[in-house]
């Protein structure tokens, strides 16, 4: 019987029982990049300042409506709608549509 295992004094250390340090991901820096527009990129700083204030103050009113702390993604694009976001597409679609209804009625 002295060849009983024991379960924990002869575990050898198992590749995720080691700890490692985490190295930058591409992710981290692309996102990064993205939330830090710089000057002279022909980004107007006080506008999008303007615009963030703006969803925020839309994202807070929309969670003490519902009572949700943690909408879905689905519900944030209904809120960013709400205040007037368009998807790029849309906004050429409509562009298009109304410089063909402003060449249909100065042609009459």
């Amino acid at each position: 019987m002295a060849s009983a295992k024991t379960t924990t004094d002869n575990k050898k250390p198992t590749a995720k029982s080691k700890t490692k340090k985490s190295a930058p991901t591409r992710t981290s820096s692309r996102s990064a990049k993205r939330r830090s527009p710089k000057e002279g990129e022909g980004v107007d700083l006080q506008q999008l300042e303007l615009e963030r204030v703006e969803f925020l103050r839309a994202m807070d009113k929309y969670k003490r409506q519902t009572g949700k702390t943690f909408p879905t993604w689905t519900e944030v694009l209904e809120v960013i709608r709400s205040i007037g976001w368009m998807h790029p597409l849309q906004v050429e679609a409509v562009k298009a549509s109304k410089k063909a209804a402003d060449g249909d009625s100065s042609g009459s």
